[in-house]
């Protein structure tokens, strides 16, 4: 019994596995998520440390080298760089190549938390895995009021919204100015006291609690009491007691403040708020996007008078315009598959059931992809493009070795039996080579192999779906559509005319064939010379990572002498935010400044 019968027995099994397949690749690209590249995960940890008073040499001596000993000696460690500013310092882990780095940013943790108290008390601490996601896929600025209302607005308002939605990573807002309640000591009334300025922090510090002071029984439920000192206002810090009936109001000017500058926020040379949104790991970043500009419009016109948010970058557009071009790509080159099949095979139930194989196989390869974990992105989708051509191939040899033994015999049953137990070895041979060649892509260590396994798996799924169809869904197609009428050849109509073109270029070729044989040395030497000058111009052709790629975008770095005011840093940068504003191409612009490396874009 060949396969044939054995799939011809049990056809609509087969047609029903087949179509549950298919479907569930339809419903799985409704669902996949979209990006530019792969998901990436890199071999590095970065500690980011700020917020602390301290000078760039006592950060040193006091945060950077505590850390850089304590991470140090976790396993598969490679390399620790560090740069610190005033107030912050940012430590970069490199760990060698196949480090499982789940395992990794638990142990660095670990170390950190262990010596944490060793660091000073105001230190905020952000330990992250590098991953492509740690990067924004959108931002906002905030602009139209004070610097001050603006993050309010930003941080309390529109950061929540935001944070609900499905996808969404991180959200990190930054403005210009923080608001604050500033105690302003009088030095004079302190004096004549007797206290100093660290019995007046004590005495707030004291005063400003939330503690729980006990537990009430009732009911037959347990109620713990919390006592909230809480400061809400200025006057509840002014009316604290500091010692001996003097309140802080006696001692000290309390008022409504802001944070010292460290950073300055404008968007088009106005002062702006700016929310940085990022997505999870495996997030649908057109998703993301979506729901959160229906977000966006809906708060729109809750904002106060005269403030408006304004999208300053949008990766989601790079990924839709990324999709759909590679999509066009996919679409032209199987109409162009499909045309010449028809040139070729002069039949047009034939060239259907052909055709057949490059819905069916996109459709199960992308359900696969959703079980692997993938994702839409230029490796995988380009890996779709390439393969249309490949899992044709099998598709068209098998249909047109069926037609050649059709014409044979009139027994369609023996004559599709015999075809497909033909070619059952040299198909599956011819596919597994093409395999072989691009599996090992996916072998590759580092970044480079996690790009090129998107690739090489999404390849080679494609390309033993193609043969499974070919050598299943195909035969009985032909045996339920194909008769012995529709192989016979055409002798009238378009087809034929093109076959007729078609045969005198295969006499013109045998005649040019026949010329080249007669000169072979001349051959074996133009081709030599072609070889050498290929080498030579390889040598040439200039190399990189990735190609480039034009998101509607620039990013300008920029940097001032060390203890530069961050206001003159302003003023400078104006000077350019001014020019650059004056260009009739650009949209728009946004400019955070802060001590650290600042970007404009």
């Amino acid at each position: 019994m060949t396969l044939f019968d054995v799939l011809s027995r049990q056809r609509r099994f087969v047609y029903l596995i087949v179509g549950i397949l298919s479907v569930a690749g339809v419903w799985s690209a409704l669902r996949l998520p979209s990006a530019i590249y792969p998901e990436l995960r890199f071999s590095r940890i970065t500690i980011v440390a700020e917020g602390s008073t301290l000078g760039a040499r006592q950060i040193v001596f006091s945060v950077t080298r505590p850390l850089e000993e304590a991470v140090s000696i976790v396993p598969g460690v490679t390399r620790v760089r560090s740069h610190t500013i005033r107030g912050a310092t940012e430590i970069s882990i490199t760990f060698a190549s196949g480090t499982d780095m789940d395992r990794a940013l638990q142990l660095v943790r670990a170390r950190v938390n262990q010596m944490q108290a060793a660091l000073p008390a105001d230190l905020e601490l952000e330990i992250e895995q590098l991953t492509p996601s740690l990067f924004p896929v959108l931002s906002y600025n905030v602009e139209g009021g004070e610097p001050a209302t603006l993050y309010d607005l930003a941080r309390y308002d529109i950061k929540p919204l935001i944070s609900r939605v499905p996808g969404v990573g991180r959200v990190d807002v930054q403005g210009s100015e923080v608001r604050e309640l500033e105690v302003i000591a009088d030095p004079a009334r302190l004096a004549a006291r007797g206290l100093s300025y660290s019995d007046l922090a004590d005495g707030i510090r004291r005063a400003i609690t939330v503690q729980a002071v006990g537990r009430v029984a009732q009911d037959y439920r347990q109620y713990l009491i919390v006592t909230d000192q809480e400061a809400h206002a200025a006057e509840d810090i002014g009316n604290v007691v500091v010692r001996g009936g003097l309140h802080v109001r006696d001692l000290a000017t309390v008022q409504v403040g802001t944070e010292d500058h460290v950073r300055i926020i404008a968007g088009d040379g106005k002062p702006a708020a700016l929310i940085n949104i990022t997505r999870q790991l495996g997030g649908n970043a057109l998703a993301v996007a979506d729901s959160i500009a229906r977000i966006m419009a809906t708060i729109a016109p809750t904002l106060p008078p005269g403030v408006h948010m304004k999208p300053v970058y949008d990766q989601a557009e790079l990924v839709r315009e990324a999709v759909r071009s590679v999509r066009d790509a996919m679409l032209i080159g199987a109409a162009l598959a499909v045309l010449v099949l028809l040139l070729f095979l002069r039949h047009g139930r034939i060239t259907a059931i052909s055709a057949t194989s490059i819905p069916l196989t996109l459709a199960i390869t992308v359900f696969v992809m959703r079980l692997l974990g993938q994702t839409f992105n230029l490796m995988t989708l380009g890996a779709m493009a390439i393969a249309i051509g490949l899992v044709i191939d099998d598709a068209v040899v098998i249909t047109e070795n069926i037609a050649r033994h059709l014409r044979l015999t009139g027994d369609r049953t023996r004559a599709i039996r015999d075809a497909v137990q033909e070619l059952i070895w040299p198909v599956t041979t011819s596919t597994l080579t093409t395999v072989v060649v691009f599996l090992p892509l996916g072998l590759l260590q580092g970044v480079v192999g996690q790009f090129f396994a998107a690739l090489a798996t999404t390849l080679t799924v494609a390309v033993l779906v193609s043969l499974i169809l070919a050598l299943t869904i195909i035969p009985l197609l032909a045996e339920q559509f194909v008769t012995a009428h529709e192989v016979e050849p055409t002798r009238a109509g378009p087809l034929a005319r093109a076959q007729a073109a078609l045969d005198t270029l295969g006499e013109r070729h045998e005649k040019a064939l026949s010329a080249v044989l007669r000169h072979t040395r001349r051959i074996v030497i133009a081709a030599l010379a072609l070889v050498v000058v290929g080498i030579g111009l390889w040598r040439l052709v200039e190399t990189g990572f990735l190609p480039e790629m034009d998101e509607g975008a620039f990013v300008l770095d920029y940097w001032t002498p060390g203890g530069t005011a961050l206001t003159e840093t302003n003023r400078q940068v104006g000077i350019v935010a001014h020019i650059l504003g004056a260009t009739p191409e650009i949209a728009g612009t946004s400019r955070p400044m802060s001590g650290r490396a600042t970007s404009s874009r």
